[in-house]
């Protein structure tokens, strides 16, 4: 018991034969007695009965003395807190315990759907075995004046649509076509007759609107200047179209096996000075001043989205994404990680179903693309989706719609997957009526992480390494972070077979390995 429960209403006597003076003392609610004879009136007799605790005192006791915080409140006598503030202590304890039980409970669950052990199975892999990251550029401000008025003097004007009216489609045409765009604009339709005047199709005219030449102004690679219209390409990605650097994903679409494949750039060095370095266009940095609503959704993307992922990976949803703003010059840091499962091994699911603990690299199971990687499945699940809802795919999957079966979308088609862009946004596994989505991890997945460094751009340092460069543009720095990095592997472990997996190296090696 606690020392304020054993304490509590007591006397404590010390006598002393040798003399009859008494000295009494009070110390909070201990009287202490100091040479006097023993009186028996004061002193019990050692054959009365100790007083036996009632059970609502050991609960005092063990409210005081518990680590459980909260508890104590219920117990101390020294704290008022009242009928009411105990009910409300008890409430919140409740609602916590409640809280941490079902986090633990998903926990379980989600260390039963995939349990793992995880080993580091080398530290200093070099850095040049690992592909250098692809980066894409998807401008998120209004299309520049000066593009505006060029395609306004080459363009046919449909008898309804006045000048106005055709400059603002042209302004924000990038933006109300977007698939995954939260509401719709009536401007769409507009746009529509548009099309029809100049017989453009929909990506014709945002390849228009925004080609790569007005994005980036010149290019290093390793410290060397490089061509940026041959290293900087037009791709299809869930945010429009953008441009990108070492991506491969769209020139493996329908290529046959006798071709040869293409291979990503790596790197042999690291660090600041090597790498990725880009000199981005103060124009498409700049945001207009304007009231109307598309402006504002606009404004609020100041800047332009860099999606740095895998060259062969979609940049789509599932994709990293950073803000670059103009003024400043953005040094992302990438290290590499290399993540390895066993192939050909199952597991069963918390819903009793036997599943591939991981997908080989040489074995593809997507509709649509050709190289399985863990955002190539949603993407495939957005597009399979896509069909479901709408029976059509987008501008933004047209070099698909060349080698397979599937019916492109028009300005109504389009319309009817913003509607349904809830839907259709599939980020992580999911359950529809009549259609599922489930992705495994690949077997090989190298991932990227990146650091990010954002300071403002100086002049005296534009001067040292750019000509005709104010601090209204922007710069990126993509480089490695180091000369190696690690490779880990991950295997099947602790679950009713971990015992089993004692005489194996992978424990369900006996069980779930199937040919």
């Amino acid at each position: 018991m606690s020392k304020h429960f054993s304490t509590r209403n007591q006397e404590f006597l010390y006598f002393n034969d040798s003399s009859t003076k008494i000295q009494k003392r009070s110390i909070g609610k201990t009287i202490q007695v100091v040479n006097a004879k023993v009186i028996p009136d004061l002193v019990d007799s050692p054959k009365k009965k100790e007083k036996v605790p009632t059970v609502q005192d050991v609960l005092n006791d063990f409210f005081e003395s518990t680590s459980v915080h909260g508890l104590q409140y219920f117990g101390k006598i020294d704290i008022k807190v009242g009928f009411c503030g105990k009910i409300f202590w008890a409430c919140t304890i409740l609602t916590g315990f409640v809280c941490l039980s079902l986090m633990v409970m998903q926990f379980l669950n989600r260390y039963s759907d995939n349990p793992t052990n995880t080993y580091i199975k080398s530290f200093y892999h070099p850095i040049f075995k690992a592909p250098f990251p692809a980066i894409t550029i998807c401008p998120s401000t209004p299309i520049p004046l000066h593009r505006r008025l060029a395609i306004f003097e080459g363009m046919n004007l449909p008898d309804n649509v006045s000048q106005d009216l055709a400059m603002n489609i042209l302004k924000y045409g990038h933006y109300i076509t977007l698939p995954y765009l939260s509401n719709t604009y009536d401007m769409i339709y507009t746009l529509e007759s548009i099309l029809q005047a100049n017989k453009w199709s929909l990506t014709n005219f945002l390849k228009i609107l925004k080609p790569c030449d007005d994005i980036v102004e010149s290019c290093w690679w390793n410290s060397e200047h490089i061509d940026c219209d041959e290293s900087i390409k037009l791709s299809y990605t869930s945010y429009g179209l953008c441009c990108s650097f070492n991506y491969l994903l769209e020139e493996l679409v329908g290529r046959e096996k006798r071709q040869p494949t293409p291979e990503p750039l790596t790197s042999v060095d690291f660090g600041r000075r090597s790498g990725l370095k880009l000199l981005i266009k103060k124009d498409v940095l700049t945001v207009e001043d304007d009231s109307d609503e598309i402006s504002k959704a606009v404004s609020n993307n100041d800047g332009m989205v860099l999606l740095l992922h895998h060259s062969v990976d979609y940049p789509g949803l599932n994709t990293n994404s950073y803000i670059l703003q103009k003024g400043r010059e953005l040094q992302i840091t990438v290290r590499p990680e290399m993540i390895k499962k066993p192939a050909g091994l199952y597991h069963r699911n918390k819903n009793n179903e036997v599943v591939p603990v991981c997908i080989p690299n040489n074995k593809n199971i997507l509709d649509y693309f050709p190289v399985y990687r863990y955002s190539n499945c949603y993407a495939n699940c957005r597009i399979k989706s896509m069909l479901y809802f709408c029976g059509c795919l987008p501008f933004i999957y047209d070099y698909l719609t060349d080698f397979y079966p599937v019916k492109r979308c028009n300005i109504n088609g389009l319309v009817c997957i913003q509607k349904h862009s809830k839907m259709i946004g599939i980020v992580r596994d999911i359950q529809f009526e009549n259609f599922t989505c489930s992705c495994r991890a690949p077997c090989e997945e190298l991932v990227y992480e990146g650091s990010l460094n954002s300071i403002n751009l100086r002049k005296t340092h534009l001067a040292a390494s750019y000509s005709n460069v104010t601090t209204d543009h922007a710069v990126l720095r993509l480089y490695m972070s180091s000369q190696v990095y690690q490779v880990i592997e991950t295997i099947p472990a602790a679950d009713e077979f971990y015992l089993l997996g004692k005489l194996n190296k992978y424990p369900f090696l006996k069980i779930y390995k199937f040919n």
